[in-house]
Formats: structure tokens, sequence, C-alpha cells
């Protein structure tokens, strides 16, 4: 089995560090354009479960689908592959700072809008696959904005209710690293793999094209010989042929067979 290419290896590292940012950037944009549509679509539950503020939270949603369609704007720009990692970030903390100002806003610790932290811990396991670092990032920027929203609104009556979704959203949090951990080192392997073997296919077309070089070449010398031959032999020939012609009866035998022989 071929060794596995390392990041080490000065090729490889441009490779897969080009290969990542282009990821990246295909991945913000999904994250950034679901953020847009789907903040705004809440608009339905907001009418279901607190029609007393409708608006305020259709304002809210609207300002945070702003915020993130100009992040995927900033996604398609040139020379956003350079930035792709301080792009990636905000796609999660903006719905997850507007959707804890919703839980401050209405009932805290018993907000049924805690499930939409749940949400934003999946997509980040699901759609954007971030690195095990910036992951506890975004994970650690939900769990702290859920905290204020909840301390700040709930009493200590409250205190178990709170421990109890931070539990779960932790535990989530713990599945969502693990989980992007795992997928990075598989997919790490696979274009090590896909690597290796554009590498080999290089070489083999490389290895294709001087062959066929080198018959080109063999060719043209043996043309060349051919040539070279038939040149002085047709000069020797021709004179042999007319001397047996024309003297085929003056001269002895043994000359005409050493001439034949010639």
């Amino acid at each position: 089995m071929p060794e596995i290419p390392t990041l080490e290896t000065p090729a490889f590292k441009a490779a897969f560090l080009a290969n990542e940012r282009r990821d990246r950037i295909n991945t913000g944009k999904v994250a950034s354009a679901l953020v847009v549509f789907l903040m705004p679509v809440g608009i339905i539950l907001d009418y279901f479960v607190y029609p007393d503020r409708l608006w305020m939270f259709f304002l809210l949603r609207l300002l945070c689908s702003g915020f993130v369609g100009f992040l995927w704007f900033l996604h398609t720009r040139a020379g956003a592959e350079r930035y792709y990692k301080w792009l990636g970030l905000p796609i999660a903390l903006f719905p997850a700072f507007f959707i804890a100002w919703m839980i401050h806003a209405t009932d805290g610790p018993t907000s049924p809008y805690y499930a939409g932290l749940n949400l934003i811990l999946l997509a980040v396991s699901v759609v954007v696959h971030w690195s095990v670092f910036e992951s506890l990032m975004a994970i650690s920027g939900v769990l702290l904005m859920y905290s204020a929203a909840c301390l700040l609104r709930g009493t200590r009556e409250q205190l178990p209710i709170i421990f109890n979704n931070f539990y779960f959203l932790a535990l989530t949090g713990v599945i969502v690293v693990t989980g992007n951990h795992f997928f990075n080192r598989l997919r790490f392997r696979e274009f090590a793999l896909r690597f290796e073997l554009d590498l080999n296919r290089q070489q083999l077309e490389e290895s294709n094209r001087k062959l066929v070089e080198l018959d080109q070449i063999k060719s043209r010398f043996f043309a060349n010989i051919s040539h070279e031959l038939r040149t002085p032999l047709t000069l020797l020939i021709a004179p042999l042929e007319t001397l047996l012609k024309k003297f085929n009866k003056s001269i002895d035998q043994e000359t005409r067979g050493v001439l034949l022989t010639m």
C-alpha cells in the first residue's frame, strides 16, 4: 500500500490547503443561505407560540438574515478564501445570538426556542464541518449566549431547568466536536489518497509520453540508417551490374564469380 502523504510535504500541503479553502467557501455559502432563508420562516413558529411578539421577533429574524446575508456576499467576493476562517464562525454565532435574545425576551429557561440552538449545533456538524478548534469556539459561544439569556431572565427556582438544558446542549456539542474530528480525519485521508492517485496518474502519463518520444526517435534512427545504407549500396551495385552486363563474355569465370559475390 502506498504511503499516505502528510502536510510536511510542500506540494501536498499547498494542494490540501487550497482544497480546504474551496470547500470551506462552498459550505459557508450553503450555511449562510440556510440561515438567510430559515430565520424569517421561523415567523410561523412565532405566530403560534408568541403571537404578541410576532413583529418584534420578525424584525430580529430579518436583522439576523441581513447580517448573515452580508456574510454570504463576502463569501462570493474575490479573495474570500484568504479569510474563510473569519467568515465561518459568525454564520453560527449570529443566529445563536438572536435566538438567545428571543429566549431572554420570552420565558428564559423554559422558552421553547432553546431547540433552535440545537439546530445550530446540528448545522455545525452536518453542513460546515469545521475543525475541532472552530467547533469548540462555536459551541462555547452558543453555550455562553444561552447561559447569559437564562441567567438574566430566570430565577433561582429555574436553575435545574437551566442546568438540564445546558447539559444537553453541552452533550450535543461534545458529539458535534467528536463527529467533526473523525469526519476531518476521513476527509484528510480521502484527499491524500486522491492526491496520491493523481500523482501516480501524472507519472504514468509522463512515462507514456517518454515512451512515445523514444519510439519516435527509434523510428527516425532506423529510417536514417536505412537511408544511409541504401545510398552507398546503390552506388556500388549499379556499377557492378554494368560491369557484369558489359564484360559478361570477356571475363573469366573466377572474376565473374567475384563480381557476383560483390
